[in-house]
């Protein structure tokens, strides 16, 4: 179940975000309690992440420079919001969790656009914009925070901000995720809240459903991955309305 869970998630993260509200009630579900499940969820996105990178990379299709421009705030904004969610109690991951999922999905479906830049369009750059920083530092928080709609998050961020179309949203999203995550998993681990049997088992199916996440973007290009985020979107307001 975890390993299924696992790929199913890591698919549709690459390709949009959202597919941690697969892993984490699964871990949950396996008796996780909330804080342990949203610490252990980091380690099959951690290989998600870079095994979408690596995909991505030998396509052609990662670029070093924006991934250098938006990495460094996000690390740092994830590292605050991963040392807060140690000193959370659990009460108060499910009605944040939820709150803001329902935020984010409303935008996004009232606004769908918003996530697919016309073509050409010049992206931006976040270092020396103060706006472009602020949401930069805020969206590495909420990734260090809580991990469900993350990746919903740095899309909006990346391709809805910064104006990258969402093939290259999806490469860059991959590798400045992997590096906040990379942060988070130290400090989860030193706070002895990763269950490493269940997050081993997770990854095992994060890698697969990755590459094949990864290989799905680079060959149906920015309009097939819109419709995945409108869907994603859909079932996220659908999961967190059923609670």
């Amino acid at each position: 179940m975890a390993a299924v869970a696992g790929a199913g998630g890591a698919f549709v993260n690459v390709l949009a975000g959202g597919g941690s509200m697969l892993m984490v009630p699964a871990l949950m579900l396996a008796g996780l309690p909330a804080d342990a499940a949203n610490a252990t969820s980091r380690v099959p996105i951690f290989a998600q992440c870079a095994t979408g990178a690596a995909t991505f990379a030998r396509a052609g299709r990662l670029e070093r420079g924006p991934a250098l421009d938006v990495a460094p705030l996000t690390i740092v904004g994830a590292l605050v919001g991963a040392y807060v969610a140690t000193l959370v109690p659990n009460r108060i991951f499910e009605p944040l969790l939820v709150g803001t999922m329902i935020v984010m999905a409303l935008a996004l479906l009232l606004r769908p656009e918003a996530l697919a830049p016309p073509p050409g369009t010049e992206p931006r750059h976040v270092m020396g914009r103060p706006l472009e920083m602020v949401t930069t530092l805020a969206a590495g928080f909420y990734g260090g925070v809580l991990q469900a709609g993350a990746g919903l998050v740095f899309l909006a961020l990346l391709s809805g901000m910064l104006r990258y179309d969402l093939v290259r949203a999806n490469a860059l999203k991959a590798v400045v995720m992997l590096a906040y995550i990379t942060v988070t998993v130290v400090v989860f681990a030193v706070e002895g809240l990763i269950w490493w049997d269940m997050g081993l088992a997770m990854t095992a199916g994060a890698i697969v459903g990755a590459w094949v996440g990864a290989r799905f973007a680079l060959g149906r290009g920015q309009a097939w991955v819109r419709w995945i985020v409108v869907v994603m979107v859909v079932v996220t307001c659908v999961v967190v309305l059923l609670r």
